[in-house]
């Protein structure tokens, strides 16, 4: 069938008899001009009997909010940035937003067209996961003051002072899980790694490094095996999870390999049940991030839980300060995750 015209002010004045001025006077319930309580019956009358919707894009090219918020992920099915989400949009409902969620596929040229239409809608503020080019994409919001915040991903090649930023902390979080392995007698930990270009993403190489330097372990760059995407900005899949694995286990001095992204691990792990390899003992297993099946599993996995929740709270905080009060200071902070043990890291100091 098709579509119906949309209900416009001049209608609703139609058929109240009346000027779209006093239309919009009623409608907008403003006290500064004298309207009788019959003209103002007949205009509510005609509105509500013809199903009138107020324009919020009308609204806002008048100088008031629209009450949208947009939020941009690269991954829409990543668990993590949803939790991120569902904890903004919590708090952004209560303030009486509403966010318009986006997936940008990791891909920047798609990317630069959402933010270009979310720009033509006037959303009042933007919530990013960039791509590695969300420094020129969000050019135009940084020059326009528009309230933007970079979640989980910097921009890259501006100063920490010139934009917001939260995240959770990488290097911290494969640190913590490289050491729990040592802990636990390893010292030829394979690295199962995203050769990203987005920069932050490398801290995670980083932190596995300096856990080996600190504990006396020489750094082998055999045992770190990166993806093969063209270009390092094609998506993350299961496919490179398990081709990593697979490269991995032809070295047979490895006893753990450290996923340093879940997707990788879900490829990684499958692979390993498909070939009946079994973890822990023939292999231990680190993940960085929390997805559900880490711990519903037959195997308690060893992993990173990321701050998701947090993240999002201290991103809603951090936007609706600008939005409601005009804060003009940019915060950059980084939340440390919660490393959980399990039982997928054999014991290799018990004889």
């Amino acid at each position: 069938m098709p579509r119906a015209n949309r209900v416009t002010i001049k209608d609703v004045a139609s058929r109240a008899g009346t000027s779209v001025a006093t239309v919009s006077y009623v409608l907008n319930n403003c006290q500064d001009r004298y309207i009788t309580p019959e003209m103002r019956k007949n205009v509510e009358d005609a509105a509500r009997d013809l199903g009138y919707v107020k324009s919020m894009v009308a609204s806002g090219l008048k100088g008031k909010k629209m009450g949208v918020i947009a939020f941009l992920t690269p991954q829409f099915d990543n668990h993590y940035f949803m939790e991120i989400f569902f904890a903004i949009e919590k708090i952004a409902n209560q303030k009486g937003y509403v966010l318009s969620v986006c997936n940008t596929y990791d891909d920047p040229v798609h990317e630069r067209a959402v933010l270009e239409r979310m720009n033509q809608l006037w959303v009042d503020a933007c919530l990013i996961i960039p791509t590695y080019r969300g420094t020129e994409n969000t050019a135009y919001l940084r020059t326009h003051n528009i309230p933007l915040i970079a979640i989980e991903r910097p921009l890259m090649g501006i100063g920490n002072d010139a934009y917001d930023f939260i995240s959770s902390d990488n290097f911290q979080a494969a640190y913590d899980m490289t050491t729990h392995l040592i802990g636990k007698g390893h010292r030829r930990i394979a690295l199962a790694y995203w050769d990203s270009l987005i920069s932050n993403l490398n801290e995670r190489f980083a932190g596995y490094q300096k856990a080996l330097a600190d504990h006396g372990i020489a750094f082998d760059e055999t045992l770190v095996k990166r993806t093969a995407l063209n270009n390092r900005t094609e998506h993350l899949t299961h496919v490179e999870g398990a081709r990593i694995t697979e490269e991995i286990l032809e070295d047979p001095t490895v006893t753990a390999i450290f996923y340093s992204q879940y997707v990788l691990a879900e490829g990684g792990i499958k692979y390993m049940r498909q070939h009946k390899i079994q973890i822990p003992e023939q292999i231990s297993v680190g993940v960085l991030g929390g997805p559900k099946w880490v711990e519903m599993s037959e195997v308690r996995f060893a992993h990173i839980v990321q701050p998701g929740q947090l993240i999002g709270e201290k991103a809603a905080e951090i936007i609706f300060a600008k939005l409601e009060d005009g804060s003009t200071a940019y915060v950059q902070e980084k939340l440390t995750g919660i490393l959980h043990s399990g039982d997928s890291v054999r014991d290799l100091n018990v004889v």
